[in-house]
Formats: C-alpha cells, sequence, structure tokens
C-alpha cells in the first residue's frame, strides 16, 4: 500500500510539473498562480499546497527537473559518439540548442536573463546549472579522452559550455551550424597541446548466438 500511495504521489507530482510548465511556457513565471494550477489538474489547493508549499517551490522543482532532463539529453548526445571528440561535442551542442529554443526554462537557466520573472533567483541557480554541466562534461571527457592534456581538457570542456549558453543568448547560426562551430573551437582548445584524440572506437555488435 505505501508504494501504491507513493506512485499516485509522484504521478501526481509530475501532472502538477506539467501544467506548471505548459503556463510558464506561455504566460512566464511571473503570471503563475497556485489557484490556477489546481484548476488545471483538478486538485484541491490543499493537496496543491501538500506537495508545493509556495510558488517558488513549484519554480524550484521545475528548474530541476528541465535541468536534469537537459543533461540526460546531453550525456546522449556524448555517448552516441564514443571517441569522437568532434561528433560528440556537436551532437550535445546541438541538442541543447535546439532545448533550448522551444524551452523557456533552459533557456532562462543557461542565459540568467530571468524574462518574465521565471524564476526569482535565475543568477544563483544558473550557476548551479554551469557547474552541473561543466562537471559532467568534464567528467564524460576525462573518462574517454584521458590521453588530452587536463588543462587543455578542462580549457575545451568550460568553452564548450560558456560558448553553448552564448549562442542561446544571441543566435547568429542555425543550431547546425552553431553546433559545428563550437564543436570545431572545442577540438582546437583541446588539441593545443599537440596530443591527439583516439579514434572512434568500433560499435559494439551482437553475437547472432
Amino acid at each position: 500500500m505505501a508504494r501504491f500511495r507513493e506512485t499516485v504521489r509522484t504521478l501526481l507530482r509530475e501532472r502538477l510539473l506539467d501544467a506548471a510548465f505548459a503556463r510558464v511556457a506561455q504566460h512566464g513565471f511571473g503570471r503563475l498562480r497556485m489557484a490556477h494550477l489546481a484548476g488545471d489538474v483538478g486538485v484541491s489547493r490543499q493537496t496543491l499546497y501538500s506537495e508545493f508549499p509556495s510558488k517558488e517551490a513549484v519554480g524550484e522543482a521545475l528548474f530541476r527537473r528541465e535541468l536534469e532532463r537537459c543533461l540526460v539529453g546531453v550525456q546522449q548526445g556524448l555517448d552516441a559518439h564514443p571517441g569522437d571528440l568532434r561528433a560528440a561535442v556537436e551532437a550535445a551542442v546541438l541538442f541543447t540548442l535546439t532545448l533550448a529554443g522551444r524551452n523557456p526554462l533552459i533557456r532562462a537557466m543557461l542565459t540568467s536573463t530571468g524574462e518574465d520573472g521565471l524564476l526569482p533567483h535565475l543568477t544563483t541557480r544558473s550557476a548551479a546549472a554551469f557547474d552541473l554541466a561543466t562537471t559532467a562534461v568534464g567528467t564524460y571527457a576525462a573518462e574517454n579522452w584521458p590521453s588530452v592534456d587536463p588543462v587543455a581538457r578542462d580549457l575545451a570542456v568550460d568553452a564548450a559550455v560558456r560558448l553553448t549558453a552564448s549562442h542561446v543568448v544571441q543566435a547568429t547560426a542555425s543550431p547546425e551550424e552553431s553546433a559545428r562551430r563550437v564543436a570545431d573551437t572545442v577540438v582546437r582548445i583541446a588539441l593545443s597541446t599537440g596530443a591527439e584524440v583516439p579514434p572512434a572506437r568500433p560499435a559494439r555488435t551482437r553475437s547472432g548466438g
């Protein structure tokens, strides 16, 4: 019974966040009202407040959820090209730029603009997002390209994250072209000490037995 109740609560929480995201995307965080959110999902305000005690708590939960989704997509883009630095960076950047183009939370998170009062303390949250993204990409790079000079690798990772955010703020080309430019810059920085990135590993194949 306890597991059932926990499942129901998780589903309710996701429904509330989905409804909140829809309202934020259409009207901005500043115009989000708890009463409207409860009505959208068909629950009482008491039920809503038992999950999220305040509007700020809703914003915090939305931010965490969208950040996690973004990082999962970045990781998948990197994992899709093991051993191929340029292709991996390009795929991860393209995913992020495409997502930011249609997701106001991700766009605000990367740019710290706080458009429409999206989140009251967005600068702090944006710094946390940068730290998480840099750590995740840095861990991937260290595991997949250990032969690259650590200093150059760290600079390349930092450049990848910051250049991606820059292209979100002021897009001067298509997401595809921007991703290629960022990937080219990252590769040049990573190889600035003359190290060589290992060739792409062959894809694993399953035996027919």
